[in-house]
């Protein structure tokens, strides 16, 4: 993944290939143990009668091993300052051994009038589970990077 060197470089409709990551059980149980101690998601036993009918990783991890995964490629290292929004969908459950393949699409670009160092982007990151095909996160992220 080549580094982003300014938020210029960056424009509506590009698209970015961060490859993929797994889910392995023991971080979807550590995980959920600490941060949300659900059944579906601490004890495969009571899983398998739940809702999803088996063991399932919390949104939360998803979300944060997706955006993990996207810091350690490096490529915002040089222009994040931070960010100040993530709407975030959850259309499928993550289980145990999934791969998830990561992209993402800049949707808008804003230069600040007020600080013209830097610029808001707008950026959707799609997760999709390789197996099949199907999309299990969705989030639109605004970011602040510098120009």
């Amino acid at each position: 993944m080549q580094p982003l060197r300014s938020f210029d470089d960056l424009s509506p409709g590009q698209v970015f290939d961060f490859g993929a990551f797994a889910m392995t059980e023991a971080e979807i149980l550590d995980f959920a143990r600490r941060y949300d101690p659900q059944p579906f998601h601490t004890d495969p036993d009571r899983a398998r009668t739940g809702p999803f009918g088996g063991l399932i990783a919390s949104g939360l991890h998803t979300q944060a091993a997706l955006f993990g995964h996207v810091i350690r490629t490096g490529w915002v290292e040089q222009v994040s300052l931070g960010g100040t929004e993530q709407v975030v969908r959850w259309p499928a459950p993550v289980r145990p051994g999934d791969a998830i393949g990561v992209a993402a699409c800049v949707e808008e670009l804003i230069p600040s009038r007020s600080k013209p160092d830097r610029g808001v982007a707008k950026i959707r990151y799609v997760g999709t589970r390789l197996s099949d095909g199907v999309v299990v996160i969705e989030i639109l992220g605004t970011h602040f990077f510098r120009r």
